[in-house]
């Protein structure tokens, strides 16, 4: 019933401002078992008229399936220049550059694009503190996305505790799972199937305050949802921070 409504807004109410929470709750909808049936509705099965909010965002959750997710990234944000789904294209892009293909420079700039046509995106912070260990000093909370500077204009950036979503997503075979501590703190990281079995302990023990990233391949695993799950208990306070994150392995 969910995905029927979902549907009915994407289709019938394409630039509606629930577009992008029914577009949410409609990825939500499909199991391990149905990506097969969401990937062909991104690409293929959807009614939604050409040039709406609802299109665009399709379009940018579509990008990861095609073969050169940059290349339609940057069509997506041509097309609806200073809108929504050129707005989510430009900080996909940047993420994929960075957590996918390893390219600092590229993330960079597309972030800086970001900035300028969407000075006010909350998106911003989410990539300031991806990128923000490439800054000169690292150690230390971006808040609001913002850093700190010295008298010698070095950026001082405060981390917090974060689990950020995983890039890509869905994936086959690997993603990348990005996450900050704002203080030393044992901590675990673990994958477990939908069925709440673990398959997979990606980190146990003492970490210092940081942004850093795990690789995660699924390899040997069968295609469905995989939830991600930080614990981190700090070492210098009472501070425990938890939480989870659902994916998808697609093969």
């Amino acid at each position: 019933m969910a995905r029927v409504l979902c549907i009915d807004i994407l289709e019938n109410n394409s630039d509606d401002e629930l577009v992008p929470l029914a577009l949410r709750l409609f990825k939500r909808t499909f199991n391990g078992e149905e990506i097969a049936d969401f990937k062909a509705f991104l690409k293929h099965g959807n009614n939604t008229r050409k040039g709406t909010i609802a299109k665009g965002l399709l379009q940018v959750q579509n990008a990861i399936f095609e073969e050169n997710p940059i290349v339609f990234l940057d069509s997506v944000a041509s097309e609806y220049t200073k809108k929504l789904p050129a707005e989510q294209a430009l900080y996909k892009k940047a993420v994929y550059q960075l957590m996918v293909q390893g390219d600092r420079k590229g993330a960079k700039i597309s972030r800086l694009k970001l900035e300028t046509d969407f000075p006010e995106s909350h998106l911003l912070a989410d990539l300031n503190l991806l990128l923000s260990d490439t800054m000169t000093a690292r150690n230390s909370t971006i808040n609001q996305g913002l850093g700190k500077a010295n008298s010698e204009g070095v950026v001082n950036v405060e981390y917090d505790y974060n689990l950020y979503n995983n890039y890509p997503n869905p994936f086959n075979p690997e993603t990348v799972i990005k996450f900050s501590l704002k203080e030393k703190s044992n901590v675990i990281l673990t994958v477990y199937n939908i069925a709440g079995q673990r398959v997979a302990e990606l980190v146990s023990g003492e970490m210092e305050k940081g942004v850093f990233e795990k690789r995660f391949n699924g390899t040997k695993l069968s295609s469905g949802v995989y939830i991600f799950r930080l614990s981190a208990q700090s070492l210098e306070s009472t501070t425990h921070y938890s939480k989870t994150m659902k994916s998808l392995l697609l093969k």
